[in-house]
């Protein structure tokens, strides 16, 4: 009887600690990134990209427009891009055109400098080649600190930033 007891208790203990460990979060929301001829693609499953990412102020359509810069700013710092790149954003997996986003490297070095790069997130890119059909790749692209003060910074950016179509 005790050791039914015991074994119990160090059950009840061993589910107390594993429920108590949290889980790490990811910054990363769904989304695919391809790329070709110079031009980037930025696909999202969102239909409402106005909902709010995190749980906080900024929008999902805010982290979308800070992955593209991210992107950017990546490619071009490692020298594989120049002198910047044309986006196309589309949301609802593809069915809903946001628009051409135009991103120079000057821009997206701009942007790195006034909000500053934080811990890289892995990020898969498709690299499309019209004969060989293809790869995707991780890279390890560093994420703009979008935080305090900034969000609102941010948030302001994004409802000036235009698509160029």
């Amino acid at each position: 009887m005790w050791q039914s007891l015991l074994l119990l208790a160090v059950s009840a203990v061993a589910c107390q600690i594993a429920v108590a460990q949290p889980t790490p979060a990811s910054t990363a929301l769904p989304m695919t990134i391809s790329t070709g001829e110079g031009m980037f693609s930025l696909t999202v499953p969102d239909t409402d990209t106005t909902r709010p990412a995190y749980g906080g102020r900024l929008r999902v359509y805010d982290v979308h427009i800070a992955k593209m810069f991210e992107v950017t700013h990546f490619m071009c710092a490692s020298g594989r891009l120049s002198p910047g790149t044309i986006w196309s954003y589309s949301a609802g997996g593809g069915s809903v055109n946001m628009g051409n986003f135009t991103i120079s490297c000057k821009l997206a070095n701009d942007i790195a400098i006034a909000y500053g790069l934080g811990q890289p997130e892995q990020t898969p890119i498709y690299f499309s080649a019209e004969e060989s059909g293809g790869s995707s790749r991780t890279m390890n692209v560093p994420i703009l600190n979008i935080t305090g003060g900034k969000v609102d910074q941010w948030m302001r950016f994004t409802n000036n930033f235009r698509p160029s179509n």
